[in-house]
């Protein structure tokens, strides 16, 4: 860790209590956020960035994502979710070596960062994990700098031949990961059954214990699709959430992600129970998912997060992207222009993601303080040009190509759109070959 001050920026902080700095300085100390305002600094710190022309804001929060399946990216497009999981995604990963997964965690790594996020949340799964991929892969995510929570997901009844594994190894390996990073400052472990139509409802009890035992969250594939619901239904006689009400698995320390086909008695129980919701309108509308019930479920007071998903669904991680679509989706869907604003879906990227992993009292603002994840993204640009607010041009106008520099937990991690924590085009060179001879290997 390093200190820094940034001078001259424009500021969004996502403080509701003060949301824009204009000319404005922030100083890092250590891990935290050590003073932030109008003018110049009371007093300069280590190392000067020059912010004029620059906006500074939080670092994004990718609330859900799935690095493991980037080989996968473009393929099995033009396919609803369960004929692109079972036609492409899941026999590619059945030839995956131990490698891929080091690869796939470093290649998303370098994306998301480029894109501006500073935290992740990896909802990992594998045919592999007998040889210790959990592992390997967290390694990788740590290495690259980035934040992140490392969600380990699996069944216990068959998905797709391979992707299960005994409730016994669930327990055991899970355990065994999060003691790996209990430590860690960066990292953490969480858990979750990955598919609700193929997990027994003693595995969703096992991981409600494991995460009371462990403080560790839960992180839940919920409603999905139509087809989806359906498969819950044929496995367990009720709808999703009312299953995860049934088994106990709502509750503060869990990530409902899309909640697509959901009613008003399940939004109540969402809202009552505390959960929170991760919206993911990229993929949805590539997937043909469905619109999630987004302004019903803030109207109700369920916090709510954004992500991309994986880049092997969305085709990308840029969460500057997944902000346009998100407020440009219900827009057009409910007809009213007014129904989520740039402001609302900029703090589900920021705050509601941070408040969602656990981290709200300490992430996704930039506030003294708080730690010193954030991102300078360059206003110098035609598409930039004239900026008259600022919100609205990092929403509708910016792209992930226009971040600069990026600070994860005080460190710089990227400066002038170069990742310093990992070799990039050496990682794009393996992955591209890696990827194409897994391709061939699967016969898709």
């Amino acid at each position: 860790m390093s200190d820094l001050t940034i001078t001259g920026a424009t500021i969004l902080t996502s403080d509701p209590e003060r949301p824009l700095i204009e000319d404005g300085y922030l100083v890092v100390e250590g891990r935290e956020i050590a003073g932030l305002g109008e003018g110049g600094p009371p007093r300069t710190v280590g190392e000067s960035i020059d912010g004029r022309d620059k906006l500074v804001t939080p670092g994004f929060v990718n609330a859900h994502t799935h690095l493991c399946m980037i080989y996968g990216r473009t393929l099995g497009t033009e396919r609803s979710l369960v004929h692109w999981l079972t036609e492409t995604q899941l026999p590619l990963m059945c030839a995956f070596e131990p490698d891929d997964y080091a690869i796939s965690m470093e290649l998303g790594a370098i994306e998301n960062l480029k894109a501006g996020t500073t935290t992740l949340c990896e909802v990992f799964f594998s045919p592999h994990y007998q040889q210790e991929v959990d592992g390997i892969a967290a390694e990788a995510l740590d290495r690259s700098g980035i934040r992140s929570i490392f969600f380990r997901s699996s069944n216990d009844e068959t998905l797709y031949e391979g992707f299960s594994e005994t409730r016994a190894e669930m327990i055991e390996r899970s355990t065994r990961l999060v003691d790996r990073w209990s430590l860690s400052a960066r990292t953490s472990v969480g858990v979750g059954p990955l598919a609700p139509w193929a997990s027994s409802q003693e595995s969703f009890h096992d991981t409600v214990e494991l995460s009371a035992h462990h403080g560790i969250g839960i992180h839940l594939h919920t409603a999905e699709t139509s087809d989806y619901d359906g498969l819950v239904r044929g496995r367990h006689g009720m709808g999703n959430i009312e299953l995860l009400d049934r088994v106990g698995a709502l509750g503060e320390s869990v990530m409902l992600n899309h909640c697509v086909h959901i009613d008003d008695r399940d939004i109540g129980l969402i809202a009552d129970s505390g959960s929170h919701v991760i919206h993911n309108p990229t993929s949805n509308m590539i997937l043909a998912s469905g619109v999630a019930p987004v302004p019903d479920l803030a109207t109700a007071g369920v916090n709510l997060g954004l992500a991309c998903d994986g880049p092997a669904c969305n085709n990308s991680q840029d969460m500057i992207e997944v902000m346009k679509d998100a407020a440009l989706l219900h827009k057009v869907v409910t007809g009213r222009p007014e129904v989520l604003l740039a402001e609302d879906v900029f703090a589900m990227a920021t705050r509601g993601g941070a408040r969602a992993i656990g981290m709200g009292d300490r992430l996704g603002m930039l506030k003294e303080g708080f730690l010193a994840d954030l991102a300078l993204i360059d206003l110098d640009a035609p598409h930039l040009t004239p900026c008259h607010d600022p919100l609205a041009a990092l929403v509708y106008s910016a792209r992930g190509s226009d971040v600069r520099t990026v600070i994860v937990d005080g460190e710089v991690v990227m400066r002038d759109r170069e990742v310093l924590t990992l070799d990039e085009s050496r990682i794009r060179a393996r992955a591209a070959e890696r990827a194409r001879l897994a391709r061939v290997n699967a016969g898709v």
